[in-house]
């Protein structure tokens, strides 16, 4: 949902667009990557798969002019269109303030459409939400091409709510500018009508008042001629023995959880890099270093030369029964990979929600919860026994190893 900082006075609204494979949701941010004004647009972030066209998300920041003196940021997200990715659209899709589905006109698409829309509305009803109620518009794209669908019946056939419509081709980028004004003043209008009664009699929040309007205010004259150096592609490269991506989940399996913002979990403090400060040194006498080295194998290789010693830490304190402060300190060496892969793609303007940064990791998201469940149990009264300890360390590990698989393509 959208996020508040009074004191930069700035809005941050999460904008997904949806729909059938290959209908323009990643050419529709490219096009406004590559033409918005420099001021304007932050890094354009792909997550692939070493298959081609099989993304798992992009996500594109795009900073709007100041409407009644507040600073609007909008994060642009696509959803992968391919059916068996619907964990991914689940997880993309929390959270989202704005919808923009985007439907391919050609008429051999015309289930495929359908299709999508179905799958949205199933992923939102299992979150608790109804596409009814959300800021919604539709971009009829590939208008350019032959064998279309007239606008009209796609919408006869897609928009029951009346949202706005818009024909596009992503590719030129016609309607695309237009198309993010409509979702921007969606989400903006929603936005106010969830403030205080105190609030009420104010004027809509709009862009009429940005001179030339929200479209010309945000594109650039020309498109650019060289290709754009801001974009970055993360390749997902999976260790050997572990799937490039989080297995789909069986019919009868629960959805995925929705999680609390990174910001707000206990013990972490992120900094302006990207990543919280490292764990404090331990106040006991728990670690002997030269008795951790001489008891076997250990993994504190995988970590950087800094995080050395915690995970060395971590080895005694399960080898000594410190089954508590093993799992404390595996929080602090999962909290900073979650950190420092979001911090891979781009500025502080990355997204930092734990239901999106391990995807960055190809992590599953409910191993995440069953992790944090058993930092709660440590924290509280319960037994904790050499089985939790030893599952918090694995998951550390499977964290540490799927950040050191990711690569910049």
């Amino acid at each position: 949902m959208a996020s508040v900082n009074p004191l930069s006075r700035e809005l941050v609204f999460k904008i997904v667009y949806y729909g059938p494979g290959l209908g323009g949701k990643t050419t529709t941010l490219e096009h406004i990557h590559a033409t918005a004004k420099p001021e304007h647009r932050g890094k354009l972030v792909s997550l692939a798969t070493p298959v081609d066209r099989t993304l798992y998300f992009d996500f594109l920041p795009v900073r709007l002019p100041p409407v009644r003196g507040m600073n609007i940021r909008l994060q642009l997200f696509t959803v992968p269109g391919q059916v068996y990715f619907n964990a991914t659209r689940k997880l993309v899709l929390t959270g989202a303030d704005g919808i923009v589905f985007v439907s391919d006109s050609q008429i051999v698409r015309a289930d495929a459409n359908l299709e999508s829309l179905e799958n949205l509305r199933e992923n939102l009803n299992d979150q608790g939400r109804d596409l009814a109620q959300i800021p919604l518009i539709f971009q009829h794209n590939k208008r350019d091409l032959p064998d279309l669908l007239p606008v009209e019946e796609l919408d006869s056939m897609l928009n029951l709510f009346g949202a706005p419509s818009l024909p596009t081709c992503a590719t030129s980028g016609e309607g695309i500018y237009e198309s993010l004004e409509k979702i921007s003043e969606q989400v903006l209008a929603a936005f106010q009508d969830r403030l205080p009664e105190s609030t009420e009699g104010s004027a809509p929040a709009n862009f009429s008042a940005v001179e030339g309007g929200l479209v010309n205010a945000l594109r650039g004259a020309t498109h650019r001629a060289e290709a754009p150096t801001d974009v970055v592609v993360a390749h997902i490269k999976a260790p050997n023995g572990y799937p490039s991506f989080p297995p789909e989940p069986s019919p009868s399996a629960p959805p995925p959880p929705v999680l609390p913002p990174l910001t707000t979990l206990p013990g972490i403090e992120i900094d302006a890099e990207g990543a919280p400060p490292p764990p404090p040194a331990p106040e006991d006498a728990l670690v002997n270093r030269e008795r951790a080295s001489e008891s076997g194998v250990s993994f504190a290789e995988l970590w950087p030369e800094g995080e050395r010693d915690t995970v060395r830490d971590v080895e005694e304190a399960i080898a000594r029964g410190r089954y508590w402060r093993a799992i404390e300190l595996c929080e602090s060496l999962v909290s900073r990979v979650l950190a420092g892969a979001a911090g891979l793609f781009g500025t502080h303007e990355a997204p930092r929600d734990p239901a999106i940064v391990p995807m960055f990791l190809g992590l599953d998201g409910r191993r995440y919860l069953a992790f944090r469940s058993i930092v709660r149990d440590a924290r509280g009264d319960g037994l904790i026994t050499a089985r939790e300890a030893l599952a918090a360390y694995a998951f550390a590990i499977d964290a540490r190893l799927a950040r050191s698989s990711i690569h910049h393509g």
